[in-house]
């Protein structure tokens, strides 16, 4: 009677083992999570090199104060700065995902959309808006 106890605890031992494993692997290979609302990035995910198709890389880095006077300083390629009409932004945080500034008549978020993805949006007076899907390129 006791081997048949130690037989059936060692059956339900790695039943459990087997349905757990695959769940695991699974969630280990996962893609990266999505922000949402409530994703808090860390700024020092917000910095660096990111790329823009068939442009060279927008550069994004941030300043040492923290708080309400943190900035994200972003810096536009040559060839956007043709069309914007400027290169450099200095950003506040308006949320867990997105910093944001309003320089003279130009709006520019940048916004995490994962760990890997960005979106830069510029927005003139009227209609006119440019967004961006950028990739970390460091």
């Amino acid at each position: 009677m006791k081997s048949l106890s130690v037989f059936s605890f060692a059956c339900a031992v790695s039943l459990a083992t087997a349905a757990l494993f695959p769940a695991a692997q699974a969630a280990s290979t996962a893609a990266p999570a999505l922000a949402d609302a409530h994703t808090q990035y860390p700024t020092s995910l917000f910095e660096g090199q990111w790329a823009i198709m068939a442009m060279s890389p927008v550069s994004v880095a941030a300043n040492k104060a923290v708080g309400p006077a943190a900035r994200l300083l972003v810096t536009l390629p040559e060839a956007l700065k043709k069309i914007v009409g400027q290169d450099k932004f200095s950003l506040s945080r308006q949320s867990g995902t997105s910093w944001s500034a309003k320089q003279g008549d130009l709006t520019v978020t940048f916004s995490l959309i994962s760990e890997n993805s960005a979106q830069l949006q510029v927005k003139g007076t009227g209609n006119h808006k440019l967004d961006l899907p950028l990739y970390r390129d460091n």
